[in-house]
């Protein structure tokens, strides 16, 4: 179904995704005065939906600098997720770039594609960017990799839309987006700081921090502060294994960081049944302090750790029964949404 002629995703999943997520799937509209809202906005007679985590980015100088971050040529080809009414998308296109502007609301995307239409070189679709690869986007657009990505990620999506873009072939060469402030430091982790977003991440690229966004730069203003990171993919995963032993990677990587406040050797004592002297061995192989914890190994280090545990416990992190990840689920690898801050090294934690 082409994504430019309707709206390819039912209203039955669209409730289901809302449901799981913990997110109202009624069109329920955010409270603002209409005092507040910026002229476009009241013009088009626009209202941002709570169900779809709208929150509309109006500071143009942050409109600006997010363009400018992205870095482009007239010879760029543009994927934004998250068009909303185009104040990002009219940036974007200002710089000469091919832009496929998508958005999930159909009727937002039909006013910016109408209020934007003297760009020549965009293309507004009215899509899910869950529900499509990026490259057939891309391809209804009439264009092809290589390409950017940039948008103004809904919070409660951040994660699978960032696994989606890094997990794509083609995937995008940079990566450019607005998330919450919180999510943006644990996807960039750093020394004594990694997350299971971070090294998530870092598998496939080199995340870096840009700069915040206060509340106050959109309409209407979120309960939470947010930040713009910087993803540059790697040509090749920063890991050398194969599609399978990937998974098998980062099922050990959630087994690492399930209980992220306890010391490495007795959260894999629970998550993996091994007895202390066997893991003992494990971590001796891989040049890991037992008294480490999940945050404090880079991804090197959990490279090692792999090894070590398929030179002598394979069994213990084998993934037999466990069910295995599609594309639609969003609880997979990445997720850490129930995690404790794994940036603060709690002084009650274990011995």
């Amino acid at each position: 179904m082409s994504p430019r002629r309707s709206n390819p995703r039912p209203a039955k999943r669209q409730t289901s995704r809302a449901r799981r997520l913990g997110v109202s799937s009624k069109p329920k509209t955010a409270p603002a005065r209409p005092e507040d809202m910026p002229d476009y906005l009241r013009r088009l007679g626009v209202t941002p939906r709570k169900a779809l985590g709208q929150h509309f980015l109006i500071d143009e100088l942050i409109l600006h600098d997010i363009a400018e971050a992205a870095a482009l040529t007239p010879d760029d080809v543009v994927l934004e997720i998250g068009a909303g009414p185009g104040g990002l998308t009219e940036e974007l296109a200002k710089r000469g770039a091919t832009v496929v502007a998508v958005e999930i609301d159909e009727e937002l995307a039909g006013h910016t594609r109408a209020r934007l239409a003297a760009y020549d070189r965009l293309h507004v679709l009215a899509a899910d960017i869950l529900d499509f690869a990026p490259s057939e986007l891309l391809e209804e657009a009439g264009v092809a990799a290589p390409y950017v990505a940039v948008g103004n990620l809904p919070y409660y999506i951040t994660q699978p839309i960032v696994r989606r873009l890094l997990e794509s072939e083609p995937a995008p060469g940079r990566i450019v987006v607005l998330v919450q402030r919180e999510v943006a430091h644990r996807m960039v982790g750093g020394p004594g700081r990694e997350s299971l977003l971070s090294l998530s991440v870092k598998v496939y690229g080199v995340p870096r921090l840009l700069f915040d966004v206060p509340a106050t730069a959109f309409w209407p203003p979120p309960k939470v502060q947010s930040a713009v990171v910087e993803i540059t993919r790697l040509d090749r995963p920063a890991v050398d294994f194969s599609p399978e032993d990937l998974a098998v990677f980062f099922h050990l990587l959630r087994a690492g960081f399930a209980q992220p406040r306890k010391q490495i050797h007795n959260v894999f004592t629970e998550e993996l049944g091994l007895e202390p002297q066997q893991l003992g061995r494990v971590l001796a192989a891989a040049g890991i302090d037992r008294t480490s914890r999940a945050q404090h190994l880079d991804l090197a280090d959990w490279e090692r750790l792999y090894h070590a545990f398929v030179a002598h416990y394979p069994e213990a992190i084998e993934m037999d029964g466990l069910p295995a990840l599609d594309d639609d689920d969003e609880d997979g690898a990445w997720d850490e949404d129930d995690a404790p801050d794994v940036h603060d090294d709690a002084d009650d934690a274990d011995d």
